[in-house]
């Protein structure tokens, strides 16, 4: 089997270079349409990606609505999209922490920040307010230092963890352990380093960041102790009645307005329908809500469900998936009549070859392994014009196309449906081709 396997191999390269025009030309329409359909699928398999493989499928951000005033919808400009990103008023967050329900809690809320270092460095930084258990629950890889403990969070210490990138350019050496930054001209002594953290999907704080992979904080620090240096929350989900009216979009109460995410982290089925039902019963207290017209609502989602409810993948981006697909169907259309017509032209050929004791399975093999030939050259031409399409797709600014990028799995998926398409362009034509009858050819010949 073998040695007739290279004998078609060998048939298949010497069929390459006849009608070497057809041949460039189905190479090029192969190309051309796995180029196209490639770079979508690229982009698709980014958006649903999991963010944190291994951590994500324990974490799930819990919401109640206590928010004592009429219900309201946030949309965009255009009316297509409305915003909610289940945020909680910070006492609500401070009765579930202590009520230890989960097996890790946190909350988190991105704030926009100078940060001052050494001889007058200073950069505009995204501050990420949260607890010490943000940075082990969401992975966040510490290269030098620690955490804030669970008594430094109580006692609103001002510490911080910076990362490598922001430790260079605040001091010139990502050894900042022990240094000093200063955040709205209030000092936080670094007690930590981290690398770069940027999961992909970016998955929270979605009111300040999109689904960028570019989107990251470069500092954390404890919440209260961020409130305590007037680092204030810019953006709420609502606020009770009772809020001073003169509160803005930038200036937000952080008692009575809804501005922290809150995550947990559950390991089994069974902590998660507990702690859905302990949410229910937290919801079902709120009775001051009906006389806003509301009725007790809880929320417990994944980190998938939590995607799909912000529409991590939006409608375009699946249409163009499906145009994309489309297209390399009309792609592989044309390659197998190209195929077809080919493979044909060698019928006095085929014919002698069958005369001389040639099966019908060996013609067909020889004919498919050409063709699995020319989409694998298509595949080879294609790997440079996807590259094209995912830079051309980085330069549209919407928030997540700086995701469209080819990694390994990708990668390996072009050559895979390199393959396929040969498979799949070649049978008919090597079918038909493997079906000519001997000595109809040799007497036309």
């Amino acid at each position: 089997m073998s040695r007739m396997f290279a004998y078609s191999v060998e048939l298949a390269l010497h069929g390459l270079r006849r009608f070497p025009k057809t041949t460039a030309l189905a190479v090029m329409t192969v190309a051309i349409g796995m180029a196209a359909s490639v770079t979508t699928l690229a982009l698709l398999h980014m958006l649903s990606a999991d963010p944190l493989p291994g951590l994500s499928r324990h974490l799930y951000i819990a919401w109640v609505d206590t928010v004592q005033a009429k219900p309201q919808n946030y949309t965009s400009l255009d009316g297509a999209t409305t915003y909610d990103f289940k945020r909680l008023k910070m006492p609500d967050t401070e009765v579930l922490m202590a009520a230890h329900k989960a097996v890790e809690q946190t909350v988190a809320a991105d704030i926009w920040k100078r940060v001052d270092g050494d001889a007058g460095r200073h950069f505009d930084e995204a501050v990420l307010a949260t607890t010490g258990d943000f940075i082990p629950m969401f992975g966040v890889a510490l290269r030098d230092g620690r955490t804030w403990t669970a008594q430094e969070d109580q006692a609103h210490a001002p510490v911080a963890v910076i990362d490598t990138e922001l430790a260079q350019k605040l001091f010139g050496t990502a050894g900042a352990v022990g240094r000093v930054v200063r955040i709205n001209n209030h000092a936080f002594r670094v007690i930590g380093v981290s690398q770069p953290y940027a999961p992909q999907p970016h998955f929270y704080g979605l009111n300040e960041w999109s689904f960028s992979g570019s989107s990251r904080e470069s500092v954390f620090v404890p919440y209260r102790a961020a409130l305590d240096a007037g680092i204030a929350p810019t953006g709420t989900d609502g606020c009770d009645d009772a809020t001073d009216k003169n509160m803005t979009m930038l200036h937000v109460d952080p008692v009575h307005c809804a501005w922290l995410e809150y995550w947990v982290q559950l390991d089994t089925p069974q902590e998660v329908a507990a702690y859905r039902s302990y949410l229910d019963r937290y919801a079902q207290q709120q009775a001051s809500l009906s006389s806003y017209g509301k009725k007790p609502q809880s929320q417990l989602l994944s980190v998938r469900e939590w995607l799909m409810l912000q529409n991590v993948i939006p409608d375009n981006v699946r249409l163009n998936a499906w145009l994309a697909g489309s297209f390399l169907m009309l792609c592989m259309m044309n390659v197998a009549g190209l195929l077809a017509a080919k493979f044909m032209r060698r019928g006095t050929e085929v014919g002698i070859r069958r005369a001389l004791g040639a099966s019908r399975r060996s013609v067909m093999l020889q004919h498919l392994v050409e063709a699995g030939l020319i989409c694998l050259l298509g595949g080879v031409l294609a790997w440079p014009l996807t590259l094209l399409g995912l830079a051309l797709l980085r330069m549209q600014d919407q928030g997540f196309t700086d995701l469209a990028r080819l990694d390994v799995t990708m990668f390996a998926s072009l050559f895979a449906l390199a393959l396929l398409v040969g498979l799949l362009v070649g049978l008919l034509p090597s079918w038909r081709v493997s079906r000519i009858q001997p000595g109809l050819q040799i007497k036309s010949a």
